[in-house]
């Protein structure tokens, strides 16, 4: 284990590899997943599963200019060298807390070929087979928009999974039935909106 500067941090994010670090409240595992996008995995304290986030660069960025943050940034692990994500699926086969990265997928009735949802109700874009989401959160939309042929409409997420998984309670839906954020990525405390 190597402990970091922040600028140190980022170089090592920039050329693949595991990059974990500790803030007051738990520990953040970082992984790049393409040019832009990161898998950051924060483990709060007394929470067994992470909250697993995809975010660019500049949240990254964001994160670690925290002033929470410590300046103790580890590298847990190389990433394998071959295409990005080969190597992100073997990583995520050996840790069984990304389990839930492995849950059902369909296919969207009418998208079929460009977006399928989980059986807790997160959105899959096929093409670049990664989970889309507001505001850092794949459980974030309540409405979400999605292009076919250049044009691009506005769905409800809950109905979408109702088509999609007609046999499933309804509790295993993890997404938002009424909007969850509002502007600026505040979540809205109106009642109904669950986590």
């Amino acid at each position: 284990m190597m402990i970091l500067t922040k600028q140190q941090a980022l170089q090592a994010l920039n050329k693949n590899k595991f990059i974990g670090f500790t803030i007051t409240t738990g520990n953040i595992i970082m992984k790049k997943t393409n040019k832009t996008d990161y898998n950051i995995f924060v483990y709060e304290e007394n929470n067994e599963k992470p909250m697993h986030y995809v975010g660019s660069i500049m949240n990254v960025m964001s994160t670690m200019s925290d002033k929470a943050s410590k300046k103790d940034f580890i590298i847990v692990e190389d990433l394998p060298s071959e295409s990005t994500t080969e190597g992100t699926s073997e990583v995520e086969e050996t840790d069984e807390k990304t389990a839930e990265l492995h849950e059902e997928k369909r296919a969207l009735s009418g998208f079929e070929g460009l977006y399928e949802i989980t059986e807790s109700g997160r959105i899959f874009t096929v093409r670049e087979n990664r989970p889309l989401a507001r505001c850092n959160d794949e459980y974030g939309f309540h409405i979400v928009r999605l292009t076919k042929d250049g044009v691009a409409s506005n769905h409800n997420v809950f109905e979408l999974w109702k088509q999609a998984y007609p046999e499933l309670e309804q509790t295993t839906f993890k997404g938002a039935l009424k909007a969850k954020y509002g502007t600026g990525c505040k979540l809205t405390d109106k009642s109904g909106v669950h986590f």
